[in-house]
């Protein structure tokens, strides 16, 4: 019997993310935000995280990530989670939504930062 392939995560957006730098810097909020894949959860890495499919995302909005974090839409602190930030990007082409990109602060240094997930919102918090 043939083993059943994992459907849950897009391959493709794997292999995208771990093409982007391993730091990006956004100087309008002087955050060094670092990419890692490291455990999201004890049964996923951070990158197979992002990689869900019911993420919504495509490659061309992972590798439009650095260059959108340098040029959002909007930037917001969240009032629910404690030290984490969130990026609105414009997705490229005719797709709706936005790209939400949301980083973790590091709580012995505010400047750096990691990010979490990244996910398509089809609105503006």
């Amino acid at each position: 019997m043939a083993k059943k392939k994992n459907t849950k995560y897009d391959q493709n957006l794997i292999e995208a993310l771990k093409q982007l730098p391993s730091s990006i810097e956004d100087k309008r909020h002087g955050f060094v935000i670092e990419i890692k894949d490291d455990r999201a959860r004890s049964n996923e890495t951070r990158f197979e995280h992002i990689a869900k499919k019911n993420h919504e995302l495509k490659v061309r909005d992972i590798k439009s990530i650095p260059e959108g974090i340098k040029e959002y839409v909007k930037f917001v602190k969240s009032n629910e989670i404690e030290n984490t930030c969130y990026y609105f990007i414009k997705r490229k082409g005719e797709d709706r939504g936005f790209i939400q990109v949301a980083i973790l602060l590091d709580e012995t240094n505010p400047k750096r930062a990691r990010i979490k997930t990244v996910f398509i919102a089809h609105r503006l918090k």
